[in-house]
């Protein structure tokens, strides 16, 4: 089947509140944008909270009747969450009779590989990192505990299932062949990019940009860079600063 001539039916899996400014979410969103404009039909499966977006079909979960206030990472409470997500993704995915599922990060993949078996439909894996990394950072996981191992063994089996894997970088395509032993014919590296036609510096004039630094309080001849991701130490945001602040 040609992706690039023949119009799909791609259900994305997304196990985080879709939509946010920040990090994966963007990612996601840029990815829906480049499919739509290739022809092809994509509904987000995703937890309930999260802003909605014009011209991009979100399906959300209902929402947990204990924990209606959480955060992003690993926590106890993310399981219900993605039970919950399971059980829509499963709802959406026997109603649309999708042609690909595209799980985002390790819980949507696990979630997509057994809506991939029961459809008989392909299954892309979308990586943004380590699952067992993430969790040790956040705390949840101890490197030497016997969880550890069982959720590293179950992130391996994740990744070694999936018809394809993209990865945002050639540091994760590296990190999955020597790591998790998944064939380098497996992984495509789709890097994560400025969208050009939105950040687009030329489209404001000089007094503009001046008035802009201006209001924000940016002097007119300070080098401007600019972070667009989650604010968290795991994240490395610290590390950034003190580069910024050798820099100077």
């Amino acid at each position: 089947m040609n992706i690039s001539s023949t119009p799909l039916k791609i259900l994305m899996i997304a196990p985080t509140s879709f939509f946010s400014d920040y990090g994966g979410h963007i990612r996601i969103y840029e990815e829906t944008l480049a499919l739509q404009a290739l022809g092809h039909q994509v509904i987000i499966v995703t937890y309930y909270k999260g802003r909605d977006l014009d011209g991009i079909d979100i399906r959300r979960t209902a929402p947990l009747p204990y924990h209606t206030d959480y955060e992003v990472g690993s926590s106890r409470h993310k399981l219900a969450f993605d039970v919950y997500l399971a059980w829509r993704a499963l709802l959406v995915a026997w109603r649309e009779k999708p042609d690909v599922i595209h799980g985002h990060m390790h819980e949507g993949a696990l979630i997509g590989k057994v809506l991939a078996r029961l459809l008989r439909v392909p299954l892309v894996f979308d990586f943004q990192g380590s699952l067992t990394g993430e969790m040790v950072d956040h705390g949840f996981l101890a490197r030497d505990g016997l969880v550890f191992r069982f959720v590293q063994r179950l992130e391996r089996w994740i990744c070694q299932h999936a018809g394809a894997i993209l990865t945002s970088s050639l540091r994760a395509r590296a990190l999955l062949e020597r790591e998790f032993a998944v064939p380098p014919a497996q992984l495509v590296p789709l890097p994560d990019c400025v969208d050009t036609e939105r950040f687009r510096p030329d489209q404001f004039t000089l007094q503009q940009r001046e008035a802009l630094r201006a209001q924000l309080g940016i002097p007119a001849d300070r080098p401007l860079v600019v972070y667009l991701g989650f604010l968290a130490p795991y994240q490395g945001t610290d590390h950034l600063v003190r580069m910024a602040a050798a820099l100077k």
